[in-house]
């Protein structure tokens, strides 16, 4: 079975910081943002080890009470129940062990008010088996993800994946996530105020990225609970957040050899293998795929699938989705 593997440090008056140097700044806007997205990813986990506890107090409960009555099948119904919720527990706990340290480096940052980080791309929230970050730099050094890697990759540097492995990821500042599949090769291209762009040389991934509205309207929530939280020394400054919410409506892109897909706002999973095919599986939203060989757009819908040959020919009809697609195992 498929294991899966950042209260934050307040940004006092982030419209002044950095302002000698812009791009510090924008750096310090798409902390608090990632700082954001991982809290309110780290509450949705909380709950689920909450009532992983729920559910193991119960199936111990009834295993007790299937073995007084000497009850085998009931006793086996519950035990494989304890199991499947301790082996819930465990991977939540490993899930929320990354984001803290996500949490924690971010922070980390923002002490310092160091701007060599304004080129990250995003951060990795979990992942399971052999997973490795390659540096875009010379000495182009590789990076196992384990309990010593922070977990965030750089414009240029890219994600491997291997066997029976997988990694989850935020990037566009916390408007868009990404699971990469087993035997998958992704590179972070391209990050700058206007655009960010991925390449998937092999392997598959799953994207969810915000639409600019909606993600704006999440980030302005986010901001007004934290400066209403008692807890806190200092507030945020609404209207710097608000401003970098609202010019969160970048270009998104998704590279493979034989084309490219645009994206707005928009889930869909993605596929190339070594020959140079890509298949997109759109499962919301709308996307525009650009033919590597032919120039030619596409327009994607929701519901819809393309399949895109190495030669140029594109071929789209209806998406099939199983009940349970290999993102959600």
């Amino acid at each position: 079975m498929k294991k899966w593997i950042v209260i934050g440090m307040i940004l006092g008056c982030v419209s002044t910081l950095g302002a000698d140097q812009p791009g510090e700044q924008e750096w310090s806007m798409t902390q608090v943002g990632m700082i954001f997205k991982f809290k309110e990813d780290r509450e949705t986990i909380l709950e689920k080890i909450r009532k992983a506890d729920e559910t193991i107090v119960k199936a111990n409960s009834l295993i007790a009470r299937a073995q007084n009555a000497g009850n085998k099948t009931a006793e086996g119904v519950a035990l494989q129940a304890l199991q499947k919720a301790q082996d819930n527990k465990r991977q939540n706990e490993l899930k929320k062990l990354q984001i803290d340290k996500n949490i924690a480096y971010i922070e980390n940052r923002m002490a310092e008010h160091s701007g060599i980080d304004a080129k990250i791309s995003g951060m990795v929230t979990s992942h399971s088996g052999r997973v490795r970050v390659i540096s875009g730099k010379p000495p182009y050094e590789a990076a196992a993800m384990d309990s010593e890697h922070p977990g965030y990759f750089h414009e240029g540097d890219t994600i491997e994946t291997y066997d029976n492995s997988r990694a989850q990821i935020q990037f566009l500042d916390g408007r868009g996530s990404m699971t990469i599949g087993e035997f998958s090769r992704v590179k972070m291209e391209k990050k700058d105020s206007l655009s960010e762009t991925i390449s998937l040389a092999k392997g598959t991934i799953h994207t969810v990225v915000d639409k600019a509205e909606a993600f704006k309207e999440w980030a302005e929530k986010q901001a007004a609970m934290a400066a209403d939280d008692p807890n806190k020394m200092l507030a945020y400054d609404l209207g710097a957040i608000r401003a970098w919410a609202k010019s969160k409506s970048k270009k998104f892109e998704v590279r493979t050899g034989s084309g490219t897909a645009s994206v707005r706002g928009t889930t869909f999973a993605m596929s190339a293998d070594e020959a140079g095919a890509t298949i997109i599986e759109l499962i919301e939203g709308e996307i525009a795929v650009t033919n590597a060989k032919t120039s030619a757009v596409t327009i994607l819908k929701g519901g819809e699938k393309m399949t895109l040959s190495p030669e140029g020919t594109a071929h789209v009809e209806p998406l099939k989705l199983s009940l349970k697609p290999w993102w959600e195992r």
